[in-house]
């Protein structure tokens, strides 16, 4: 039989390490959702973290990496959230209701709004390395591997694979869409809809996207 050698404890030092790391990452969270992603550079989040840069570069290397653990946070957040999704319900609507509110539940987070900045300007910088953008890339198919088994959760046995992966794919794109209307209205000067406005939205979508599932 073959002997399970025991895990070795973390130790203060790496516990420590681990704080640090996860507090620069929530105060960079926190500048990019208050003061926008070009207010958030190498100094003003080190004045921010209450850290020195010889710090973040200890624990992430450069500032572009640090943007890319944010949005690794985000990924794994969004992951986790469609991991514990529990899709049920005695008809179709019932099931697509399930589907949307674990989609809503993490879309409507303040911190997406920041998870969208980083991702956006990531994208369009010129001077984004090729190994940021290939983990963009990388991300975006893995959260595209959970949807299929949601969909099916969904629709049941009758359609074909190609038409769950086709369908959910749809979905999750209408429910980030209007999530991130949502999110964008929040942030602007103007009068923003109450949480029942909000509600109310989320079971016409569900109605509206039940009702095209039914043709």
């Amino acid at each position: 039989m073959t002997s399970v050698a025991p895990r070795r404890p973390v130790n203060g030092k790496q516990l420590r390490a681990d704080r640090t790391r996860t507090m620069v990452i929530d105060e960079t969270v926190r500048c990019v959702n208050e003061e926008g992603f070009g207010a958030a550079s190498a100094k003003h989040i080190t004045e921010r973290a209450g850290v020195t840069w010889g710090v973040i570069q200890y624990h992430f290397g450069t500032r572009e990496a640090l943007m890319l653990a944010v949005h690794e946070r985000g990924l794994h957040e969004l992951d986790r959230a469609l991991a514990d999704a529990v899709i049920e319900g005695d008809s179709v609507e019932a099931r697509l209701a399930s589907f949307v509110d674990a989609l809503w539940a993490y879309y409507r987070r303040p911190e997406f709004l920041a998870y969208m900045q980083v991702v956006l300007n990531l994208s369009h910088d010129p001077t984004t390395a090729d190994s940021t953008r290939l983990a963009l890339k990388s991300s975006h198919d893995q959260v595209g591997e959970r949807l299929p088994a949601m969909g099916r959760a969904v629709l049941g046995d009758g359609p074909s694979d190609a038409q769950v992966v086709e369908t959910s794919r749809f979905l999750y794109n209408v429910v980030r869409g209007l999530a991130l209307d949502q999110e964008l209205l929040d942030a602007m000067p103007v009068e923003h809809s109450g949480a029942a406005a909000f509600d109310a939205q989320r079971d016409e979508l569900v109605r509206v996207l039940a009702a095209s599932l039914h043709h």
